[in-house]
């Protein structure tokens, strides 16, 4: 990977914040002025020196003024600097963070096989590192050149030859970016690697603390984190031994570039005294060594980050990959209109098959009465979990169609309706149902928008968790503090919140006890709509007035009433 084409990785992330552009812009104006107010402070430094000492001629009162200004100016521009880099930082973490949050949330990543860990890698480290190179990296770099272009302007303007040899330092320290690139590309995309797979064992490991500790995993966990953290060391000691390297090549170009001025100027000088023509003031030569100093340790500034860049790049890639991972489902064009009154479901012909899998389902059809309690049956693998996923819309079908149906036998298929309609109308529990750290309250309005206290606890009466939690009762992350069958409680409580026609149920029941699971088959027995309940447990299903064998021919799927 060249310079062009990591710009191009790093480049494909600013769609993504577009909205902070004009942040980015106002953070290269404000560190360009206070780049240009230290530049011109140095020059004057040293026109004042150069005519103390060639000249014998103290500043005077327009030249004090001059740089008191530009000590306060900088002054007030360092300050305001850090906190627009600081804001747009914080703005830029967020804005990539949502991104990345949204492309996850419609392409819904449980259909594909990935690993968690290293999603959450991607989502705190990557965004993390990324954030500085957005907020502050190429308003700097920007800053860099416009500060050497200005340098080199002003030396052109006293004295053309200086301005050359400025010019052609610049370009040697800026091909000083070709060398040892693709060695030190490849260092820093080993190093992000290391860092990226590390994270994802320690997410592993935090996320199984119970396992870890039963199986006694410690020692081989830190073992093995040890290890990675060395690897990554390692590269870490030789990328920057190579960054020193060419670091101190910049240094003797920058000096060399300082030699040729200074040389440049006395040969000027000399002709000036020898009658050959009028040069400038020996009093002007400090200056000029300034602005080379200055102009091309710009240049070196903004090269050095460049060169720097390699580790970002697998992070940008990363992260452009994420947030442009396509939708599950694609939003409607013209959204139809969901009939009043209970709904009932109806699947034709439905085919789908997960990425690099054998087909779950092939031309399967069903149907479920508006207001049918229905169960959904077969063995493990036969697609029932899959099934309730697609009466949810959290994936359209490869073929064929899944619709809500109306009492008059009116079908709206799902990739038609409007995704907060849909939402609205169908709420999904699913077997592995997260709650969310906070209160009882907090999980149970997720979603569902205002409700009275009053409604809440009558719904948690319902499904029989009143008597042992309440609504400011705080649940721990995931419900860390309850049982299986609280959490099953609670989840369906939370569906119930929502008002929902439809409710779709999957193996909740699956590792409760028989009383619990005979609570629970109650509470979704006395919901007043449609129901589509898969279970691999006949208790549950004998509690439904249709079962659904997923296995049985198309026509023995069907529910009386729907032909």
């Amino acid at each position: 990977m060249n310079t062009a084409s990591a710009l191009r990785a790093l480049r494909a992330l600013l769609p993504a914040l577009r909205p902070e552009r004009r942040g980015m812009l106002w953070s290269y104006l404000v560190g360009t002025a206070s780049a240009l107010a230290l530049a011109a402070l140095t020059v004057l430094t040293a026109w004042a020196v150069g005519h103390a000492v060639a000249e014998r001629t103290p500043p005077g009162p327009a030249w004090w003024a001059a740089v008191i200004g530009l000590v306060l100016l900088r002054t007030v521009l360092t300050w305001r600097e850090m906190d627009v880099s600081h804001a747009l930082a914080y703005r830029v973490l967020a804005r990539l963070r949502m991104a990345l949050f949204d492309s996850y949330a419609r392409s819904v990543p449980g259909r594909r096989r990935e690993h968690s860990g290293r999603a959450a890698a991607v989502a705190m480290g990557d965004i993390e590192e990324l954030e500085f190179f957005y907020a502050h990296t190429i308003a700097q770099v920007g800053a860099s050149a416009t500060v050497f272009l200005a340098a080199a302007a002003t030396a052109g303007a006293l004295l053309p030859e200086a301005a050359a040899v400025m010019l052609a330092g610049g370009a040697a320290v800026a091909t000083t970016a070709l060398y040892w690139a693709r060695t030190a590309r490849r260092l820093g995309e080993q190093e992000q690697r290391e860092r990226s797979a590390l994270s994802a064992r320690i997410t592993d490991a935090l996320g199984a603390l119970r396992e870890v500790l039963a199986y006694r995993l410690a020692p081989r966990i830190i073992a093995d984190t040890d290890a990675a953290t060395g690897r990554a060391a390692a590269l870490t000691r030789r990328r920057e031994l190579l960054e020193q390297l060419v670091a101190s090549v910049r240094e003797l170009i920058v000096t060399a570039a300082v030699i040729g001025v200074i040389a440049a100027a006395a040969g000027v000088l000399a002709d000036g005294a020898g009658g050959a023509g009028a040069g400038p003031s020996p009093a002007v030569l400090p200056a000029l060594v300034a602005l080379a100093v200055t102009g091309v340790a710009a240049i070196t500034e903004a090269t050095t980050v460049l060169t720097r860049l390699h580790p970002l790049v697998a992070a940008a890639d990363r992260v452009a990959a994420g947030i442009g991972r396509p939708p599950a489902v694609a939003a409607p064009r013209a959204p139809r209109r969901l009939p009043d009154g209970p709904l009932g479901l109806r699947f034709r012909d439905v085919s789908f098959a997960y990425e690099g899998r054998p087909p779950a389902l092939a031309s399967w059809s069903a149907e479920v009465a508006p207001g049918e309690h229905a169960g959904l049956a077969g063995p493990s693998g036969a697609g029932k979990s899959t099934v309730i996923a697609l009466a949810a819309r959290l994936w359209d079908p490869a073929s064929g169609t899944v619709e809500l149906v109306a009492a008059d036998g009116a079908g709206v298929p799902l990739t038609e309706i409007d995704d907060a309609a849909l939402r609205s109308a169908v709420a999904l529990v699913d077997q592995e149902a997260t709650l969310f750290h906070g209160t009882v309250r907090d999980n149970l309005l997720r979603g569902a928008g205002p409700r009275p206290d009053a409604e809440l606890a009558a719904v948690l009466e319902h499904v029989g968790a009143a008597g042992w939690i309440g609504l400011d009762d705080d649940l721990g992350e995931d419900g860390v503090r309850l049982s299986g069958g609280q959490r099953a409680r609670l989840c369906l409580a939370r569906a119930l919140v929502r008002r929902p026609r439809v409710l779709l149920v999957d193996e909740v029941t699956a590792s409760l006890d028989p009383a619990t699971e005979r609570a629970v088959s109650d509470a979704i027995a006395g919901f007043g709509g449609t129901v589509l309940i898969s279970s691999h447990r006949s208790e549950t299903l004998a509690r439904c007035g249709h079962v659904i064998d997923i296995t049985a021919p198309a026509d023995q799927a069907r529910a009386p009433g729907l032909r």
